[in-house]
């Protein structure tokens, strides 16, 4: 149903069944009670629009909102700075150009949504796929029915040099060592030297197979958690193998600002470039529960991050 008035058009809206479904009772001149079908139309009207405007809408937002029913959210991969594409959704009669990393749209459950890619440098970086729920589809466009909270991305060529190439993270369960000698590895990403109290951990952002890519060493959401004794060293080998800027530090699970001096990647709110490694070292000198996170903007939100623990003793693990 569309409404217009003096303003212009007002948004369509959709209408819940309901009239029908209970009839008005009114009194006439003689003083009987009867029902009225006409009055039914009109409250039911009345109810399937209060409904409509409660529930999910079309606002455009800069980053998912969990209390979003049903949404679409896109990923645009980007490098350095630049956005390597740009997007148009459109939802109905309405479009919506998406030109940030992280896009979020609220959108009515059940609708249909049309998402088209276009390469900001076609002969660079040209468009290659797009990255949809458990599938993937070559075409540039692709057409979604909206049921929930939908995370997409469109895929982009980035040329890739030998030194940021690296095995893509296969999660494994490695049992902690019964024998300590001077150098332990953990698994492939984390290892200790008891002597030094020194910890190494190599960690990779960016795994394209999980979490669309917001990961670290192939886990999301906390399902990796590494323990370090207090007062140890920590040197973090940090390689971005995404396709969007990424970063890293040690926060609490509300912060934003290192738990340790030291303890985050450059300019984490800028994220490092895709193919980049960088190294940061800090000393664990407080006891807690922390997460290692991307400060990048809405990336922590959607789950990239993993747990660290500083104990009080003992020897570094690592639980997956």
């Amino acid at each position: 149903m569309q409404r217009t008035g003096r303003g212009g058009s007002a948004p369509s809206f959709t209408l819940i069944g309901m009239q029908g479904a209970v009839r008005a009772l009114v009194r006439t001149r003689t003083g009987r009670r009867q029902w009225n079908p006409r009055r039914t139309l009109g409250w039911g009207l009345g109810l399937g629009l209060a409904a409509t405007l409660a529930g999910c809408g079309g606002t455009p937002l800069s980053s998912a909102d969990p209390g979003v029913g049903c949404s679409v959210t896109v990923l645009i991969p980007s490098s350095g700075r630049t956005l390597l594409g740009s997007v148009v959704a459109t939802v109905g009669r309405r479009s919506y150009q998406f030109a940030r990393n992280i896009n979020t749209i609220a959108v009515s459950c059940g609708d249909q949504a049309t998402l088209a890619a276009t390469a900001s440098d076609p002969s660079l970086h040209p468009f290659t796929h797009w990255t949809l729920p458990g599938a993937t589809s070559p075409s540039r466009m692709v057409t979604v029915t909206v049921d929930g909270p939908v995370s997409l991305q469109p895929g982009f060529l980035i040329p890739r040099t030998a030194a940021a190439s690296s095995p893509t993270p296969t999660p494994k369960v490695t049992p902690t060592p019964s024998i300590t000698p001077a150098s332990v590895t953990l698994d492939q990403w984390v290892s200790y030297d008891e002597a030094s109290k020194t910890v190494t951990w190599r960690l990779i952002a960016g795994a394209p197979a999980v979490n669309l890519g917001l990961n670290f060493d192939g886990y999301d959401k906390g399902a990796m958690t590494v323990t370090v004794p207090v007062g140890w060293k920590v040197t973090v080998d940090f390689s971005n193998q995404g396709s969007i800027n990424h970063s890293a530090a040690v926060v609490t699970a509300t912060g934003t600002t290192p738990v340790f001096p030291g303890a985050e990647t450059p300019t984490p709110l800028d994220g490092t470039a895709p193919g980049q490694t960088v190294s940061f070292t800090f000393v664990a000198n407080q006891s807690g529960s922390y997460r290692v996170s991307c400060l990048v903007p809405g990336h922590a939100a959607k789950g990239m991050w993993v747990g660290l623990v500083i104990a009080s003793g003992g020897l570094p693990t690592v639980q997956l």
